[in-house]
């Protein structure tokens, strides 16, 4: 172990000369330190949207059958929902629906601060909890936008709101038939506004009242092919191969592709590697320093025998 001194010969302070100089040093492992913090807040953001998408899709899990929509009467018998208890579970479909589009839409076009970037351990110590939060909260700004695997599933979702289901009640086969519309397009509004779902509770209550049973076909329907599936079913699958698309994008989907945690654990080794790099040319500017001191030292002593000789 190399012994570390200050600069008692020279008069040069060597701990923040070697400070200094090893600050410089490690620019490219603060770096690699800073793209690995901008991937953790990636799986964060994409966890987050996992839980949404899945809570999205349970919600229609069982609705997305025909049995989906029955009920017990108490005595042993099935019977169909009430009118009420079919409308509250279009009105959360449609509550859970619009905020992951709200979320989504979000993420895609919120603004990246290029200025802002992941703190090194040493920017931290100098700042507040509070600035930290909020120095990291600029800086996760944009951490998805315009990300691909968001873009398919807003895509996807979207599409629910004009399709025609086929095989059902032609009365009653897209959304809008009983009352469920996006609104009307709005000039520079976000993405979200105008992708939103509305409800006309008349329309719908006026719907189901008519004909249960054709709306919760529109829902509930499982034809052969797509077109014949319902909107329910769609939606399911439009969930599933969003949280397929995300889980990709945090732990990888094929040989060609490493996912988020594999480049964090790459990331992980090569900073162990450089810091062990730099903890050697540390110790070597230490033994540089101390030979140097070592060097005036001698040279100190012989001046002074000199100039005792010559006294």
């Amino acid at each position: 172990m190399t012994i570390r001194l200050s600069g008692m010969a020279s008069g040069l302070d060597t701990d923040s000369m070697i400070k200094e100089l090893m600050k410089a040093e490690r620019i490219p492992v603060n770096k690699l330190l800073q793209k690995k913090q901008t991937m953790e807040w990636k799986v964060e953001s994409y966890t987050s949207f996992n839980l949404q998408f899945s809570t999205l899709r349970e919600s229609v899990s069982s609705l997305r059958f025909s049995g989906g929509w029955n009920k017990s009467d108490g005595n042993g018998n099935t019977i169909r929902l009430s009118t009420e208890e079919i409308m509250a579970k279009v009105k959360d479909f449609v509550s859970k629906y619009n905020d992951v589009i709200t979320s989504i839409s979000g993420a895609l076009t919120d603004k990246v601060n290029r200025d802002y970037q992941p703190l090194t351990s040493e920017e931290k110590a100098a700042l507040s909890e509070t600035d930290i939060k909020n120095w990291e909260t600029k800086a996760k700004s944009g951490i998805l936008h315009n990300d691909d695997a968001l873009k398919s599933a807003l895509s996807d979702l979207k599409g629910l709101t004009s399709t025609v289901v086929s095989g059902v009640d032609p009365e009653f086969d897209t959304l809008s038939e009983i009352g469920i519309t996006t609104p009307k397009y709005i000039v520079g509004a976000s993405s979200a506004t105008n992708s939103k779902l509305i409800i006309d509770e008349n329309k719908l209550r006026e719907a189901v009242e008519k004909n249960p049973e054709a709306v919760i076909s529109l829902f509930s329907a499982q034809g052969a092919d797509l077109q014949g599936k319902g909107i329910f079913q769609r939606a399911y699958d439009a969930m599933n191969t969003a949280i397929s698309s995300v889980t990709r994008k945090i732990s990888g989907g094929n040989v060609t592709s490493l996912g988020l945690i594999s480049q964090m654990s790459k990331i992980d080794r090569q900073v162990e590697l450089k810091n062990e790099q730099l903890n050697k040319r540390e110790d070597r500017y230490y033994q540089m320093f101390a030979a140097m001191e070592k060097a005036l030292t001698q040279s100190n002593a012989q001046s002074s025998w000199l100039s005792q000789q010559f006294a």
